[in-house]
């Protein structure tokens, strides 16, 4: 349960937002009345002021919100406009206890913009908050209404043995706040240490994994994403220490706002029909972001509206500027990806990113049924393995798992074969590797105990093998027409011999110095194998057994 708290100090501060004017100069006082309840929907944004006055009247306003005498170590601040209704908000939050409790007071731009209103909220006086001091949220979009919903997680502890998670969600909707939860988590440890993990909806009752993973688009199907940048400022709460004005750094108005531009388009995937992947996308000068997806004959669709067409799509919105898709139907095939940028500057579109899906578990087919009978009863020994086909290292794993990445960019798709459930030397291993020639599966890349390959972020394939206690490699590979072709690498060669040392070949080599190959020292041998070890990618997993 939630610890609530109201301390003398909170009970001042909200008598002076509710009953004390603003300060600026003598002639200028600034009114702060009492908001009337209202019941239409929210007004379309119609400010009288530009965002620059505003920000203006909130430093005025300071002596209401600004915590002077906080009764906690620190606290944050944000301006924004939660509710687009043209009005800004100033948002107070501060975390507190091992507990991580979070406490939050809004005010809000009055409607004739004279002051600031307290934006009261449902919860019980001093009962704590989701966490909202995180850099961006995802919002959900009602036309109907014009409400922004935006979601929010609250992790709480209790003790070492036992967290909670919730799934909660709020609006600022007609100058009041709407709390509510749309699931939780409870994790617990017994007393031996086993882990204990059940999910809950809104009423307590006990749901599955699935079904809190889904709370938020069950909540909000067919409603507009996106997402917001909050921009908190860091205070110390000793009186006179980080008490800068809000205009130290100035917020970019209409007039003089620099121009929003893309610095990262998302790029194209190829997956496997019911795969997964993600788009990511960076811009300068931006407060928004909206993911939209294009058909390929050029209408465009929300996330919400998406997901509505097909059943067993999921995307979402993460930070970073990431969007995650899961589940694609073979329908998507063709689709593009874009994201939209607003700021005080304008906006900006990047490149779309074209997607391809298509039915790859089949083409593979005949590989991913080896494994499955090696780990549900052909026996994961390097017997099996060899009389199959497929990597001894099956007998490292408990659990084995594939992706499906189109590694060279050629437009199709190869099969990557990982270890599930392992945290030994195998961990990280490139099992075995695939490509389509002609429709059919080629084997690229099969590892072994000396002869082991790992896949990269750039889409390569590192290779690090060893003949001898003197002769080892660590080979760069790409993948071209069906095959590897090294690039580059790194060896050893200790045989005794007057070329014994550490080499560098820009072109790849076999263990044995040639003509082209680099001497170099331990130091730089080493320099090399951390960076080319440093790109290791493992890929999300899907499980074969």
């Amino acid at each position: 349960m939630k610890k609530t708290r109201l301390t003398l100090a909170a009970l001042l501060l909200l008598c002076c937002a509710l009953l004390c004017a603003c300060g600026g100069k003598q002639s200028e006082t600034v009114s702060v009345p009492t908001p009337a309840p209202v019941v239409t929907a929210a007004p379309a944004p119609t400010p009288a002021m530009s965002d620059a006055e505003q920000r203006n009247l909130i430093e005025r306003c300071r002596n209401i919100w600004y915590k002077q005498e906080p009764t906690y170590d620190d606290w944050f601040y944000t301006i924004t406009d939660l509710d687009h209704n043209g009005r800004l908000e100033v948002i107070t939050a501060s975390q507190q206890g091992t507990g991580l409790f979070t406490y939050v007071d809004c005010w809000e731009i009055d409607p004739g913009f004279t002051g600031l209103v307290v934006c009261p909220d449902n919860t019980r006086e001093g009962e704590a908050w989701p966490d909202i001091i995180v850099d961006k949220l995802t919002w959900y979009h009602d036309p109907a209404t014009g409400r922004y919903t935006y979601l929010c997680e609250d992790l709480m502890r209790d003790g070492m043995a036992r967290s909670y998670t919730g799934q909660d969600c709020f609006s600022l909707y007609n100058g009041s706040f709407v709390l509510r939860l749309l699931a939780s988590k409870e994790e617990s440890f017994d007393a031996q240490g086993n882990p204990s993990v059940r999910y809950h909806d809104a009423d307590g009752r006990e749901i599955t994994m699935n079904d809190y993973t889904n709370a938020a688009f069950a909540a909000f199907e067919g409603q507009e994403q996106g997402t917001i940048s909050l921009n908190w400022t860091w205070v110390d709460a000793e009186p006179g220490v980080n008490a800068p004005s809000i205009f130290d750094t100035p917020a970019p108005t209409a007039q003089n706002a620099l121009p929003v531009t893309v610095t990262k388009n998302p790029t194209g995937e190829t997956i496997a029909v019911g795969g997964h992947c993600w788009f990511i996308a960076h811009a300068d000068n931006a407060d928004t972001l909206v993911w939209q997806l294009i058909a390929p004959n050029g209408d465009v669709y929300s996330l919400g509206e998406l997901m509505s067409m097909y059943r067993t799509l999921e995307l979402e919105a993460l930070e970073g500027d990431t969007l995650a898709l899961r589940g694609a139907p073979v329908e998507l095939d063709g689709w593009s990806v874009q994201a939209r940028f607003d700021g005080p500057g304008g906006t900006a579109l990047t490149t779309p990113a074209v997607l391809h899906v298509q039915d790859y578990t089949s083409a593979y087919g005949g590989v991913l049924a080896n494994y499955y009978r090696a780990y549900t009863g052909g026996g994961t020994d390097a017997g099996y393995a060899y009389q199959n086909g497929i990597s001894e290292f099956i007998g490292y794993s408990s659990h084995v798992g594939y992706a499906i990445e189109d590694l060279d960019g050629d437009g199709t798709a190869e099969l990557v074969i990982e270890g599930m459930g392992t945290e030994d030397f195998s961990n990280g291993v490139l099992y075995d590797l695939y490509t389509l020639v002609n429709g059919k599966p080629v084997q690229i890349a099969c590892s072994s105990a000396r002869n082991r390959y790992y896949l990269r972020g750039d889409g390569r394939i590192l290779n690090e093998g060893s003949s001898g206690a003197g002769h080892s490699v660590y080979l760069i590979n790409s993948i071209q027409d069906g095959a590897l072709v090294p690039s580059e690498s790194v060896f050893t060669y200790f045989d005794g011999q007057p070329t014994d040392g550490y080499y560098y070949s820009s072109t790849g080599s076999t263990y044995q110095p040639g003509v082209y190959d680099e001497a170099i020292g331990e130091q730089e041998f080493n320099y090399y194998v951390g960076l080319f070890e440093d790109a290791v990618y493992i890929p999300q997993l899907t499980m074969i057994a």
